[in-house]
């Protein structure tokens, strides 16, 4: 773990060896190519083969490092005995020399990092020029590094053999089992018993507020445990109102009673109060609850005893069977309280008080529950980060340049993974098979799905979070706010919560810094002149994310920044692309959410490594007519004008994977549905008419085989779309939102119409009132959305043969088609029907 640094620089050298390392291949190759390969080769011997010998030796130091951070209370005691393992002054002195040469080679990596950018920023900059690059410096540069590598690696075969006996695999093993030991694990017949002691708690437990703590236990998943009871429908109709909210380790009271407010009050009361004063919301949010029986998670709670007076100050008791439940992560929340005997809480109590505790509260009754042992695998998930493969290493403690608690976009997370080089250029597929591998590894969770399945959200659990932190600190992968700021001056990477203005006239203006998030949630007016020295002196950056930080123009000096490759701005008064941003040539992602770009220079054809467009709406002009070249790894664009979808333009998008179109649909129909038949790799297309003048004609529409993602909005279509629609043979997700269609009437009269289809959105469609489905048609549908159904008498009767038909929502559903839910017996074990704004 501690040697990733140079592992990372190894991967580099081989991109800038393929010519895939910044925008030119080597100049003056017959000469500077063996020095860096040279240069590789060195690198390699040490990271993979020395290195390796002592593997044991830094993965005992981490541990050791990690001990002496966390409290012995916190730490099993076979977890102890095997860090007590009987060390010699001798291994004493052979780890410290080993650390000592550690630290040399990130001191190496820090300075060849930084003389290669520079090196790359030479070529760019002349590579208009008729000078060539400076050669006789660059070799001279990289002579003086192939030496010092050298020099380390000498040292390092002079080291005596590395410590063999403690294997990191097996101590991970030993540790897991011991933890275990004697624990039962949790089988389907005790997941079963434990859900119905939870059932019994909530709905025929005491008659006033209750609060149910829930611990993990060896081989138990509070999370999912507790998300099982919190889906059930017996629960939904039992409450009058629910509500999950994730607190995580970052406790802030007023974005809990924010979610809270916005999972249990109606969209329109919420954006009323939702900008409230503090005080008036908490006043306004009980007097809501007052005499309902409401049912609230709070998942993922670290260490903060405030929780417990805040959530007295805000919760009603009604003796009305009310319910609070609680995923305890830290089970020091816990210390304040009692139990019913008078004693403190300690961990032998919940260790072997059983699975049910009754504890002491003045407000409400308050119980634990938990089974097995006390969750020692909390802290072994961090520990055990040695043993994870290198490229999940980094991915995975890379996720420290997100706040705890945050909802993850993995959109955002893919693009930043690729951009830092952890994963290969384009790779969006191998990232979400990465994020896939440690969600299954529990260092990631899940927090939202797209309609078609796959992840759109994620976030890092507090006790994963807590581990990542304290080793990211020790190696100086990622400066965070709660660090030390001493420690910015070797770090690569950096993200702040609040204070961007006063960032940026820093001290430390000659920090190697090659990532900058903003995360503040404040949008401050940035001057330009700050702008310009950030530039000046980050120079080296790949990755700036300036948040929601407001800028008047596009910022001057930025175009210096040749090695960027992730671009994210606030600038809402940009109307035209500027050139110079054309001269970025590594940039993969640019995203101005908020501009409407009305032009676009013609030389961002020459940036052949975008990857991702994101704008409030882009047009692109016409390539050159002496230019035969394509942006052949742009794969995502949102929004793109109509005018801009002509063959001459979309033809040379030959990758475009997801597609958004915004504008005047119907003027542009014909350019844009000869366009959208020759784009053959399109998945996902969202079409956004903002013309009130005239209507799509979605017959005259020729969509590309390949489309498994579509949306409608503000269409206005007078035809049925069905039997265009239900021929595509891939699509899985139709969703026909706001003013869409304007028909009466839905057909799907073909026999076995939408093979494929599994969502299907129907919003905002107010004069439905007949749908008629032919045999066979939708067979593999899962999820149906109808808002509303006012004028709907009855759902097709084809839809209830569909067996993977699984989810329904009606929203103001008709008496009559109420009444014909009911007729459906066994829909309470087969389909999971929410009728809004009331139960069935």
């Amino acid at each position: 773990m501690l040697e990733f640094h140079l592992r990372l620089f190894c991967e580099r050298l081989k991109r800038v060896l393929a010519g895939v390392e910044g925008t030119l291949p080597l100049p003056d190759s017959t000469n500077l190519t063996p020095l860096f390969q040279n240069l590789l080769t060195e690198s390699e011997i040490i990271a993979t083969t020395l290195l390796g010998n002592y593997e044991a030796d830094m993965a005992r130091h981490l541990f050791q490092f990690i001990r002496e951070e966390f409290d012995d209370s916190k730490i099993s005691l076979p977890f102890l005995e095997l860090l007590d393992l009987e060390e010699s002054d001798e291994e004493d002195v052979e780890r410290a020399d080993i650390l000592e040469i550690l630290e040399d080679i990130n001191d190496f990596v820090h300075e060849s990092e930084e003389a290669i950018d520079t090196f790359f920023i030479n070529i760019m900059q002349q590579q208009n020029s008729e000078n060539e690059s400076e050669s006789s410096t660059d070799m001279a540069l990289l002579v003086e590094l192939h030496t010092k590598i050298i020099d380390i690696r000498n040292r390092m075969q002079q080291l005596p053999p590395g410590d063999n006996g403690f294997d990191i695999s097996d101590k991970c093993n030993e540790i897991i089992h011991l933890l275990s030991e004697g624990q039962p694990r949790l089988d389907i017949n005790e997941f079963e018993r434990g859900r119905e002691e939870l059932f019994d708690l909530l709905i025929e437990g005491p008659s006033g507020l209750a609060v149910v703590a829930i611990l993990d236990s060896s081989g138990f998943d509070k999370t999912v445990f507790t998300a099982d009871t919190y889906n059930n429908d017996h629960v939904k109709f039992y409450f009058d109102c629910l509500a999950w909210v994730r607190v995580s380790i970052a406790y802030d009271f007023g974005k809990m009673l924010d979610d809270i407010i916005k999972s249990v009050m109606p969209p329109s009361r919420v954006s009323v109060i939702i900008g409230e004063d503090y005080q008036l919301k908490k006043s306004i949010l009980r007097d809501y609850l007052t005499n309902k029986k409401y049912f609230i998670v709070l998942d993922d709670v670290f260490d903060n005893s405030e929780i417990w007076s805040d959530l007295e100050e805000l919760l009603p008791d009604d003796e009305n069977g009310s319910r609070v439940l609680i995923t305890v992560t830290d089970p020091d929340l816990l210390a304040s309280l009692e139990m019913e005997n008078g004693e403190k809480i300690r961990r032998d109590s919940v260790l072997f008080g059983g699975p049910l505790i009754r504890l002491k509260h003045e407000a409400w009754q308050f119980f634990i529950l938990h089974y097995g042992s006390m969750p020692l695998e909390n802290y072994l998930q961090g520990e055990a980060i040695p043993t994870l493969p290198f490229h999940l290493k980094v991915c995975c403690i890379y996720l420290l340049v997100f706040p705890p608690g945050i909802e993850i976009s993995t959109m955002q997370l893919y693009q930043l993974w690729v951009a830092e080089g952890f994963i290969p250029y384009n790779g969006e597929e191998t990232a979400e098979h990465y994020l896939k591998e440690l969600i299954h590894r529990g260092f990631i969770q899940v927090s939202k799905r797209r309609a078609g399945g796959t992840i759109k959200a994620c976030y890092v659990p507090s006790f994963v979070y807590t581990s990542l932190g304290l080793v990211a600190e020790k190696t100086g992968f990622v400066w965070m706010p709660a660090m030390e700021e001493e420690s910015l001056a070797n770090v690569k990477r950096c993200f702040i919560l609040k204070g961007l203005i006063h960032f940026f006239p820093l001290e430390y203006s000659d920090m190697y810094l090659q990532s900058f998030l903003n995360h503040s949630s404040e949008s401050d007016r940035l001057a330009l002149i700050d702008c310009e020295n950030f530039c000046k002196n980050f120079k080296h950056l790949r990755v700036l994310n300036l948040g929601s930080a407001v800028l008047d123009q596009f910022p001057p000096g930025l175009e210096n920044l040749f090695l960027l490759k992730y671009l994210k701005l606030n600038i809402p008064s940009l109307k035209c692309l500027p050139s110079l941003l054309c001269t970025l040539l590594n940039l993969q992602t640019l995203e101005i959410p908020s501009s409407y770009i009305d032009h676009s220079p013609e030389n961002i054809w020459m940036m052949q490594k975008l990857m991702h467009l994101n704008f409030s709406c882009i047009t692109l002009p016409a390539p050159p007519k002496n230019y035969s070249s394509s942006l052949k790894n742009l794969i995502f664009i949102s929004a793109l004008r109509p005018s801009s979808c002509t063959p001459a333009i979309l033809g040379r998008l030959p990758n475009i994977q997801t597609l958004r179109i915004s504008g005047d649909l119907s003027y542009y129909q014909s350019g844009i549905s000869k366009s959208l038949c020759e784009l053959h790799k399109l998945e996902c297309l969202k079409l956004v008419n903002e013309s009130k003048r005239s209507r799509m004609f979605l017959s005259e529409y020729q969509f590309p085989p390949s489309l498994t993602h579509l949306s409608l909005s503000n269409t206005e279509l007078m035809e049925d779309p069905m039997p265009t629609l239900e021929k595509l043979p891939h699509l899985q997700v139709l969703k026909l939102k706001q003013n869409s269609n304007l028909g009466r009437k839905l057909a799907c009269v073909g026999s076995g119409g939408f093979p494929e289809l599994k969502v299907l959105h129907l919003k905002s469609m107010y004069w439905l009132d007949e749908w008629t489905m032919g045999a066979g048609a939708m067979p593999k549908l899962e999820s149906l959305i109808v808002n509303p159904c006012a004028y709907l008498r009855k759902l097709p009767e084809e839809l209830w043969c569909i067996k993977s038909l699984r989810k329904l929502d009606l929203h103001w559903p008709q008496t009559e088609l109420r009444q014909r839910l009911r007729t459906f017996k066994d829909m309470e074990w087969r389909y999971d029907i929410q009728l809004y704004p009331y139960g069935i």
